[in-house]
């Protein structure tokens, strides 16, 4: 390799953003960048990772972190090979409703895609248990480069459908994707590294399509213990650039969640590393939460110590034998996660906090989840003769009907529509004197002057009841987070009750399988992680499975 590698192993909580910005940052006074932030490529495996760093070193650079995304070179892997390829987006099997339409009636069922939540975001395949089986091992083989024959054989679930009904499947789907010019997004990264995948043979090199972004000086790959092979062959070509000079791998060899998915650190260590610098000091957990997570991860044959000092603030590891006692001792302006290993579990613990009236969001909130919150927050202000932004009228023009089921009218016809066609541009600020002139009707005004308002909204008379307990800003915007240990990787808050229900499927596999057995150790060791000071081990009494860890 004749660019300078320089790899960096970072626990958790030691700072891998921070440094990442810092290499950001000096790359820019060396000679050979110029000063400019378009000569360097920071690459991640999630959009919210890519996003985040452009934001970081936009501010840092004074340079609009949508410039350094659209135009720059600030993107995922999947991204750059995107660009590289000048492929149109009519080309690409997403997943939108029409795509997924396409891609049944190429595979002959009914199939669905769907973002697991279980597993980190990462999409998968349901439906029809032939079809999607075959198109989840055909995702894998290719992301692993090993022949689908191979990886479905390997697999001991004993339903799984058998590799010749998986082959003649996906047979189908790629000669449909032929036949229609049609890609998917493996397809980016192994038209760019130079490979082409037969159900039969496996992997078959062929000659690499796309440019190299040759103005690259220096890239940043992050959470590369997290890389594929195939995704790993595609960073070592865009390293092969005529201008670039050196590449960062920062990741951590014990936060892999994704080896279901191809993902796997040894890709990560092979690189040829000039330099390797391990991080020596976690700011995140003190003592007693990294002892406990160290001792999940010596579990494994190959643990090797890193010697990660802890954070020099004091903290908590409580074991607690009814979560439900823990949940109804949490407050929503105090920030907590609430994490579990399944999407499963995060329903009851979603159940629990809703019976009890606490507030809390979701660790993966969808963009506007919040707005209805906002939007009753919006209508308390009113309520107590405060101005409200217009965004908050917007949120309550979203939530509110026009008409309630007995006839009368809230707002006067075409108030939502107006709004969206620029009468929103001339309220910043909106008083109760301001309502008539919105559209408000005179029963939505009584409604809002005397606090009837709440039975409008589905939940308005329980967001109530909880911003009298709570007060109105713990509930539109709690600090409460919910989801799953996958969800909750590279996030931290000061409490965090880990829900150690696990199913059976999963105990079973970890007890057969040395892979599964490793993949959950790590994932005890990033869910102890999160957390800066109080750690709950919260078990289910009811429970029949669930993780041991080495308390």
């Amino acid at each position: 390799m004749s660019v300078q590698c320089l790899r960096a192993i970072g626990g958790a909580g030691t700072g891998k953003t921070a440094m990442m910005k810092g290499i950001a940052e000096k790359a820019l006074e060396r000679p050979e960048t110029g000063g400019n932030p378009f000569a360097l490529g920071f690459s991640s495996f999630t959009r919210a990772a890519r996003t985040e760093a452009a934001m970081r070193c936009g501010r840092a650079w004074g340079v609009p972190p949508e410039e350094l995304m659209q135009h720059g070179w600030f993107r995922t892997a999947h991204s750059v090979c995107y660009r590289q390829l000048k492929v149109s987006r009519g080309e690409i099997i997403g997943s939108s409703k029409e795509d997924t339409k396409w891609v049944s009636e190429a595979i002959g069922s009914d199939v669905a895609f769907s973002i697991d939540e279980d597993e980190g975001g990462i999409g998968v395949y349901t439906g029809d248990e032939v079809a999607a089986a075959a198109l989840n091992y055909w995702s894998l083989s290719r992301n692993v480069c090993r022949p689908l024959r191979e990886i479905v054989e390997a697999d001991q679930d004993p339903d799984a459908p058998s590799a010749d009904e998986v082959i003649k499947r996906i047979e189908m789907f790629e000669q449909a994707k032929r036949l229609d010019a049609r890609c998917d997004f493996t397809d980016l990264l192994s038209r760019f590294v130079g490979l082409k995948f037969d159900p039969e043979i496996g992997p078959i090199e062929v000659a690499p399509e796309g440019q190299v972004p040759d103005e690259v000086v220096g890239w940043i790959f992050d959470e590369a213990q997290d890389a594929s092979r195939l995704l790993d062959l595609a960073c070592r070509r865009l390293v092969t650039g005529d201008s670039c000079k050196w590449a960062w791998l920062v990741g951590d060899p014990y936060q892999v969640l994704y080896s279901w998915a191809g993902a796997s650190s040894d890709h990560f260590m092979r690189w040829e590393a000039t330099k390797q610098h391990i991080m020596p000091k976690s700011w995140r957990c003190p003592a007693p939460i990294m002892e406990l997570a160290e001792r999940c991860l010596q579990r494994l044959p190959d643990y090797w110590d890193r010697g990660i000092a802890p954070a020099d603030h004091d903290g908590r590891v409580i074991e607690s034998d009814n979560f439900e006692d823990d949940l109804a001792d949490l407050r929503p302006d105090e920030e907590t996660l609430v994490i579990a290993r399944t999407n499963h579990n995060v329903s009851k613990i979603r159940a629990v906090l809703e019976d009890i009236g606490v507030p809390f969001r979701y660790v993966k909130a969808k963009e506007g989840s919040l707005n209805r919150d906002r939007g009753m927050a919006g209508l308390w202000s009113l309520q107590h003769g405060q101005a409200i932004g217009g965004d908050q009228w917007g949120n309550i023009l979203e939530m509110l009907p026009s008409k309630t089921t007995d006839g009368r009218e809230w707002l006067a016809r075409g108030s939502k529509s107006q709004w969206k066609k620029g009468l929103s541009e001339r309220y910043d600020r909106i008083y109760p004197e301001d309502l008539v002139e919105l559209g408000a009707t005179e029963h939505l005004r009584e409604a809002i002057a005397n606090g009837s308002w709440s039975g409008l909204p589905d939940g308005g008379a329980k967001w109530v009841r909880a911003a009298k307990e709570w007060g109105v800003e713990a509930v539109s915007d709690p600090k409460i987070r919910i989801g799953t240990v996958h969800s909750a990787k590279g996030m931290e808050a000061s409490k965090v009750v880990l829900l150690t229900t696990q199913g059976k499927r999963t105990r079973m596999a970890e007890d057969s399988d040395d892979a599964k057995f490793a993949e959950e150790r790590r994932i005890e060791y990033v869910a102890c992680t999160r957390a800066k000071h109080k750690l709950i081990v919260a078990h289910d009494p009811r429970a029949k499975y669930r993780m041991e860890l080495p308390l």
